[in-house]
C-alpha cells in the first residue's frame, strides 16, 4: 500500500489492529514502512494517528524513538504535540530525543512546549542539560505549564541547581520566585547556597521574598558540610 491510498479511516483501522490485537513479525515489518512513509503524508491527521501506532508498534526501542523524535519537526502543532506525548511514554529510553525535546521548549505552541518538558521530566537526572531551558518556561502564563516544569526540575534534581542558581538573578521576579522555592527544597541544608540566597530577601518582589524565606528556613548558615560539594559543582558562579 502506497502513501497515496492512505486515508485518516484506514490509518484508524491501522492503528486499532496494533493497539488492541497486535501484529506478528511479518505484519510488523509491513506496518513499520506503511507507518514510517506516513509520517510525511500530506495529511496532518494521518501523520498524527502514524504517531499513535508507532508508539505502541513492537519494534526496537531506538528506531521507535528515532521516528518519534523525527515527528517533532512536523509543520503542525497537534503533531508535534503527539510526538512529544509518545517520546514522554517511552520514559528514559528517549534520552536520545533529548537535544530536539530541548528544542521544542521554545516552540511557537504553547501545548507543544508543555509538552516536551512533560517528556524531559521522564528522563529524570539524565536531563541536566536541559535545566536552563526549563527555567524558561517558567514564565509561562499557563499554570499547567509551570506545573510541569517544576516537576521536572525536581526530578533532574540536584541537576538542576546550577540553573536555578543562575536564575535568581532574572530579570522576570516570577522565574526568581520559583528558582528560590526550588533551591530550598533540592539543597536543603546547604549554606552555600543559602548564601546566595539570602540578597533576595531584599528583592523588590513580595513573592520572591516570601520564596526565599522559606528556602532559608530550610537552609543552614553555616560555612562548611555540604556547601563544599555544592560549591565544587558550580565553578562558573563561584
Amino acid at each position: 500500500m502506497g502513501t497515496d491510498q492512505l486515508s485518516p479511516q484506514l490509518m484508524n483501522k491501522l492503528v486499532y489492529t496494533v493497539l488492541v490485537h497486535g501484529l506478528n513479525d511479518h505484519q510488523t515489518a509491513h506496518a513499520l514502512q506503511i507507518l514510517t512513509d506516513a509520517l510525511t503524508h500530506e495529511n496532518d491527521a494521518i501523520r498524527e494517528l502514524a504517531i499513535v501506532a508507532i508508539a505502541d508498534l513492537p519494534i526496537p526501542t531506538g528506531k521507535r524513538v528515532h521516528l518519534l523524535n523525527s515527528a517533532l519537526q512536523d509543520p503542525q502543532a497537534k503533531v508535534r504535540r503527539r510526538a512529544a506525548r509518545a517520546l514522554a511514554d517511552q520514559g528514559t529510553a528517549a534520552q536520545t530525543a533529548l537535544p530536539q525535546l530541548i528544542v521544542g521548549l521554545q516552540d511557537m505552541d504553547a501545548s507543544v512546549r508543555r509538552d516536551c518538558a512533560g517528556a524531559i521530566s521522564r528522563l529524570g537526572p539524565s536531563a541536566h542539560s536541559a535545566a536552563a531551558h526549563l527555567l524558561t518556561l517558567l514564565g509561562e502564563p499557563d499554570p499547567r505549564t509551570r506545573a510541569v516544569v517544576i516537576v521536572a526540575l525536581k526530578r533532574i534534581g540536584r541537576g538542576s541547581i546550577p540553573a536555578l542558581l543562575k536564575a535568581l538573578n532574572a530579570p522576570d521576579a516570577v522565574i526568581r520566585a520559583h528558582a528560590a522555592l526550588l533551591l530550598g527544597k533540592l539543597a536543603p541544608s546547604d549554606a552555600y547556597v543559602a548564601g546566595l540566597l539570602r540578597p533576595l530577601l531584599a528583592d523588590v518582589d513580595a513573592d520572591v521574598r516570601s520564596n526565599t524565606e522559606f528556602a532559608l528556613s530550610v537552609c543552614l548558615t553555616t560555612t562548611n558540610g555540604p556547601a563544599t560539594v555544592i560549591r565544587n559543582e558550580l565553578p562558573a558562579i563561584v
